[in-house]
């Protein structure tokens, strides 16, 4: 029995196609060996260096074949990534209302009043923030959660921050607060190699409405997540624990150093 020519051209496009069957298979498993995949991340710019780039960096070693794909945004923007399929992983800084969106770990992440050491106010003195209101500051722009948390915070006391400069960037605004020894307002992880180097120092501040800020990272609600996704959302959720009670003991042992 012979095949036809129409069998014949069957047969060579069907060798095709289980090859490419076998080729997906695969690639298929790879992603779940997590030998390849592609994660993609926005977030506020406030965990990016040193602990995002970090753990990115850490993931990548146990697993080379993953590609990570960052966007660098402000609140808002990270919310939006998230929602239009951009993105599959946000970080945002303070509370949100968005009902597309879960939380599936949060990080607490106090807001600082930091400022360099040579700072009249840096002695170690207990403040409350009336006694902020007439000192230069430095502000993140109204792109980020913290300017408004800044805002509502001192409209409660009946005064208005004065700002010398407003951007749209964390690192210029802490290198203009170090050049012109002003105060800026951060979480600690956004100023981590700056408070190590010892060229900013929290202040003694008491102020309640700083005091129950996290970081928080969410996904879009009832996403399918590659495994990838989940095995990094893992991995960077079990050490959120962990960067409390260091983040904590940090600021312990810098509050003592100032006393």
């Amino acid at each position: 029995m012979e095949l036809t020519e129409a069998g014949k051209l069957l047969v060579d496009h069907l060798a095709v196609v289980f090859n490419r069957i076998e080729v997906a298979k695969g690639d298929i498993a790879d992603l779940y060996d997590l030998k390849a995949g592609t994660v993609s991340i926005a977030t506020v710019e406030g965990i990016t260096d040193p602990f995002l780039s970090a753990h990115i960096t850490g993931f990548r070693a146990r697993h080379p074949g993953v590609e990570f794909r960052v966007r660098i945004r402000g609140r808002e923007r990270v919310l939006e990534a998230v929602e239009q399929h951009l993105s599959q992983i946000g970080f945002v800084y303070d509370h949100y209302t968005h009902e597309g969106i879960e939380t599936v770990g949060q990080w607490r992440q106090p807001l600082l009043a930091l400022a360099p050491p040579k700072h009249p106010l840096a002695d170690g003195r207990k403040l409350r923030l009336d006694d902020l209101a007439q000192e230069p500051c430095v502000m993140p722009d109204s792109g980020f959660g913290i300017h408004h948390l800044l805002n509502r915070a001192f409209a409660r006391i009946g005064v208005t921050p004065r700002p010398i400069v407003v951007a749209d960037q964390f690192h210029f605004l802490i290198r203009h607060a170090i050049r012109n020894n002003a105060i800026v307002y951060l979480p600690l992880q956004a100023v981590m190699r700056e408070v190590t180097l010892g060229q900013l120092v929290p202040l003694n501040l008491d102020c309640n409405d700083f005091e129950h800020r996290f970081i928080y990272a969410v996904v879009r609600r009832g996403q399918h997540r590659s495994p990838a996704c989940e095995a990094f959302i893992a991995s960077i959720l079990s050490v959120f624990a962990e960067g409390e009670t260091s983040d904590a003991a940090l600021l312990a042992r810098l509050r003592a150093d100032q006393a």
